[in-house]
């Protein structure tokens, strides 16, 4: 009874708010009133574009009091309506306003601060591949075609000038919102609908007899008036220069519109992506075609072999649905379309993806056996999460063949700068002033780490380079390639007996192999869980693993058996797994520690050490610091927002770091530890006081992939 009616009196209160707040409006002059209810909807509108509903909610209070207060009080003293009482008054909120709009130009243009300590000063250095730097031109000497369907109103390079034709290809049934006047207006626009799509592309070809490996890229959304597809010539050339056809692929039609405001609540952001990542292999369709055609200027050119898809922002999603859709024979959403695909995409790429845009059945896109690599930057401040981390985590490597995944995030990188038509702003007009640039790598600087990645990965996957592996394991095996930031790298493949990865059951306690036992000692957190993104889920379970001096006072530990995975341990394999700060706190929620105790300032933002012991089954151990691969830094914090204090989005994400040790190292440090019978891994948190991590895809890996490990 208490209950209910504690319920009724709270929607009493609610409702008495509401009319209290209505009988104020009701009381204010018609003209401000007017105002007031014009602009605050707009403005409320636009700030939620830049900042949470927190960030909004105080931005609108700031910008309405400063105005109204300001304006107010100006308009009084100017027509002299204010007596000497009143004018005190007066005078009062007129200080009152100019400190809300001082307030609200301090935080805007407020000098940029380092949000990561712990990085700063950070240069990446390390012994470099003795290999050739994957981001100079190669030898051959490139041409430049391009395709289309010949009658394109606004790109005579896919028209009239065009070198050849291709044919137009129906998407009805996958572009869910060309639809409606809208719909309507966007057909009129492009003189064609969705039953009539073009298939054009920019194409950079070695100057050879070949065949190449093909490599297809497609921008992603951006204004559909301002085209997208010119802005990878310089990933095309240096592809070409080396061997690769690389074609840029013009889905500019399907890209955002004001004009999409005319039906607002029938657009779906991303309802087309599958219909981006359809087009994308009816392209394929094309090129395999004009491959066995005589007439064709590219005839027996192609590699039909070795084929791979780069993508950037809504095509970094579209690249894995495609290769999705690759291994299907239909159309998930309708089963009427009938796929018939099955190329061999040896190498899937995606840049600051988006994911889960399109989720088949409800569910992210999953993949198996895919060559994966994905890139985004720590200040993305269109696609903040990090979205190919979690497609990353879906692609299932079960071993049969010898593909590999591989994830990089680079600290201060931004989204569009990937692309060199977009600029330097994430958001473009009119929010484009809001968003802080300031911190942003340089456009050379970021273009430079797409060009030695996608090269790198290329190369190895479709061209048998596989010296360029250890680059994705490690960043520092290309530092004197690389800009000097931060780079935080993961890496898996299916060459590694997997010890744990959190994804065989509820229970902490069990790891991967059957019957291997996990056990922890005087942790303040242990769990297993699937953890959130800045926006998005990881879509894999992760250890979360504490440790705090003020709860246990001796050394914390945990300890994972090895199983029948110890069969692949010796002096040519590594001990891997990967790490991030977890991002909580490491004192458990029912824990309330004395004053005296209570953590230093600052201390949350130091990075992490402890000791990876191995075991063997007659009790020898050896022990090394992880800080001889590399300390443990806090998560990247990334503010891309100006006034970025109001703003309540979460600022830092789990980003998952490969370590790695030879087992070789450990045999030197005690001899008498014997390799062919190791019984355990063991993390002894005897060098940091205390914080908190997230662990996943604890293994053992040929420290050369593809070759056995020595017994």
């Amino acid at each position: 009874m208490a209950g209910i009616a504690t319920m009724f009196v709270v929607l009493a209160l609610a409702g008495l708010a509401v009319l209290l707040v209505v009988g104020l409006l009701a009381r204010l002059r018609l003209r401000y009133r007017t105002a007031l209810l014009l602009v605050a909807p707009v403005t409320a509108v636009m700030l939620m574009v830049i900042w949470d509903k927190k960030g909004m909610a105080i931005g609108l209070l700031l910008l309405m009091a400063g105005v109204s207060l300001t304006a107010g009080s100006a308009v009084s003293l100017l027509r002299g309506r204010a007596g000497r009482g009143r004018g005190y008054g007066t005078m009062t909120f007129l200080a009152l306003g100019l400190a809300s709009l001082l307030v609200v130009v301090v935080g805007v243009w407020a000098p940029l601060k380092e949000p990561n300590p712990a990085l700063a000063g950070y240069r990446l250095a390390g012994p470099t591949l003795d290999l050739p730097d994957p981001s100079k031109p190669g030898p051959c000497k490139v041409r430049y075609l391009t395709y289309g369907s010949g009658a394109d109103r606004y790109r005579p390079e896919f028209a009239g000038k065009a070198s050849f034709r291709s044919h137009a290809v129906d998407g009805s049934k996958l572009d869910a919102d060309w639809t409606g006047l809208g719909g309507a207006l966007r057909t009129a626009y492009w003189g064609f609908g969705p039953k009539a799509f073009p298939v054009q592309g920019r194409v950079w070809a070695p100057d050879g007899a070949g065949p190449f490996p093909l490599v297809l890229i497609v921008h992603g959304n951006h204004e559909m008036e301002k085209f997208s597809d010119p802005g990878y010539r310089y990933l095309g050339e240096l592809l070409a220069s080396q061997g690769f056809i690389a074609v840029s692929v013009d889905e500019n039609f399907l890209n955002s519109s004001l004009a999409d405001y005319i039906n607002p609540l029938k657009i779906r952001a991303g309802a087309e992506n599958d219909a981006r990542a359809w087009l994308l292999l009816e392209h394929l369709v094309q090129w395999r075609g004009w491959n066995a055609d005589p007439k064709n200027p590219l005839y027996g050119k192609v590699d039909m072999d070795r084929i791979g898809i780069v993508g950037h922002s809504r095509g970094g999603e579209a690249v894995g649905v495609a290769a999705a859709f690759n291994q299907m024979d239909r159309y998930p959403d309708d089963a009427t379309v009938v796929f018939n695909y099955h190329f061999k995409l040896g190498a899937v790429v995606a840049i600051a993806p988006i994911d889960g845009q399109y989720k088949p059945r409800d569910r992210g896109t999953p993949l198996t056996d895919v060559n994966y690599f994905t890139l985004a930057g720590s200040l993305d401040g269109d696609v903040t999460s990090f979205g190919g981390s979690a497609q990353y985590s879906r692609d299932d490597l079960t071993g049969r063949t010898p593909a590999f995944k591989a994830s990089l995030y680079v600290k201060d990188a931004d989204h569009n700068q990937f692309n060199t038509t977009w600029g330097r702003n994430d958001l473009g007009v009119p929010w484009e002033f809001l968003l802080d640039e300031r911190g942003l790598l340089a456009p050379p600087a970021q273009q430079q780490i797409a060009k030695v990645y996608l090269s790198a990965f290329l190369q190895d996957t479709l061209m048998d380079r596989h010296g360029y592996r250890p680059l994705f394991q490690d960043p520092r095996r290309g530092a004197a390639w690389l800009p000097p930031g931060y780079l935080a790298a993961n890496y898996a493949d299916g060459d590694t007996a997997w010890l744990a990865t959190f994804e065989e059951d509820a229970d902490p306690a069990t790891a991967t192999n059957p019957g291997a036992h996990i056990e922890g000692r005087d942790l303040s957190i242990w769990r297993e869980d699937y953890v959130k993104l800045k926006s998005d889920p990881l879509d894999t379970q992760v250890a979360l693993i504490g440790w705090d001096d003020r709860v246990h006072s001796q050394a914390a530990s945990y300890r994972i058996e090895f199983g029948a995975a110890a069969a692949k341990a010796g002096l040519g394999a590594d001990l891997v797994f990967s790490a991030s700060a977890a991002g909580i706190d490491s004192l458990p929620k029912d824990f309330h520690p004395a004053k005296d105790v209570k953590a230093a300032k600052g201390e949350a933002d130091k990075p992490l050490d402890w000791t990876v012991t191995l075991v063997d089954a007659k009790g020898a151990e050896a022990r090394l610091p992880l800080s001889r691969d590399q300390v443990l830094y806090p998560q990247i914090k990334g503010f891309t927002r100006r006034f970025s204090a109001i703003d309540g989005a979460t600022p830092a994400e789990i980003v998952m770091r490969r370590y790695h040790f030879a087992l070789a190292d450990f045999a030197a440090q005690n001899p008498a530890l014997d390799l062919r019978d190791l019984k355990a891994v063991r993390f002894d948190f005897d060098r940091s006081k205390r914080g908190a991590i997230a662990l996943d895809d604890v293994g053992i890996a040929p420290s050369q992939p593809g070759v056995p490990a020595k017994r």
